[in-house]
């Protein structure tokens, strides 16, 4: 991939085949829903952290391969969702979370080594940036918080 800055940005728009592409639209479609819905002031910020933070850590700590795709992004709007339902604790963001957990918690094997030609550290470092993002980005939900619940 080509420089610091220019492949952090482009790393989830590009894609090895049609295939590739295919395999990441439905939980970007999904995610990216979800993210629309409850998100909307702070898409920028969360996208932002997601791609920068967790390209960034890609390009630091990933093996010399080339790192391609718009898992890295599915797996950051994965890690955000969830935690964000938890640290957030609306009504809204823990369902979001869990339709989250339900359809696609499985994925997590996803940062495991082991399959070639996957990147691992691309779904790892994203799930750690959309983590951060939601501990760091403040975002609005309109809607009841639940106060007296001890997620804990």
């Amino acid at each position: 991939m080509g420089g610091l800055p220019d492949g952090i940005i482009a790393m989830p728009l590009l894609h090895g085949s049609f295939a590739h592409l295919m395999a990441n639209t439905p939980p970007l479609l999904v995610m990216g829903g979800l993210l629309v819905a409850t998100t909307t002031r702070a898409l920028l910020p969360v996208n932002a952290v997601v791609i920068g933070f967790g390209g960034g850590l890609v390009w630091l700590f990933g093996s010399s391969a080339i790192h391609i795709g718009a898992s890295g992004l599915v797996f950051g709007w994965f890690g955000f969702l969830v935690v964000r339902g938890l640290v957030d604790r609306s009504l809204i963001t823990l369902g979001a979370a869990l339709v989250v957990g339900v359809l696609y918690g499985s994925i997590l094997w996803g940062v495991l080594p082991g399959q070639s030609g996957v990147s691992w550290e691309a779904h790892l470092f994203g799930a750690i940036a959309g983590a951060a993002a939601a501990v760091l980005v403040r975002t609005h939900v309109h809607a009841p918080r639940l106060g007296d619940v001890d997620l804990e």
